[in-house]
């Protein structure tokens, strides 16, 4: 299967437009240390594991630190038949403000 991509820059607003769920695909550790508001964390090993629960009608929204992660969970996840939008860049490009 397919995905598209984003600039992680529009990840709020594509995650209102959609209706998303915005994944944050890094460690627990790093998701404790600041992540993109709204965001449920679910690391990339989980989603390899098979370990994801997420409603098929909703779109993923995936997210990493510099890319290479989202890009992979992007891959699974779109296997698994959810609809996903991959954050081209990662967290490293994204300027507004994190929660903790």
């Amino acid at each position: 299967m397919t995905f598209d991509n984003i600039n992680i820059r529009q990840i709020v607003s594509a995650a209102i437009s959609e209706d998303a769920i915005i994944v944050d695909v890094r460690s627990e550790d790093r998701f404790r240390s600041g992540h993109i508001p709204m965001a449920i964390n679910l690391p990339v090993e989980r989603v390899e594991q098979g370990q994801v629960n997420f409603p098929k009608n909703r779109v993923l929204i995936v997210y990493c630190d510099t890319g290479g992660s989202s890009i992979r969970a992007a891959r699974l996840l779109s296997d698994m038949g959810y609809r996903v939008i991959n954050c081209v860049g990662g967290l490293k490009n994204y300027k507004a403000s994190l929660t903790k």
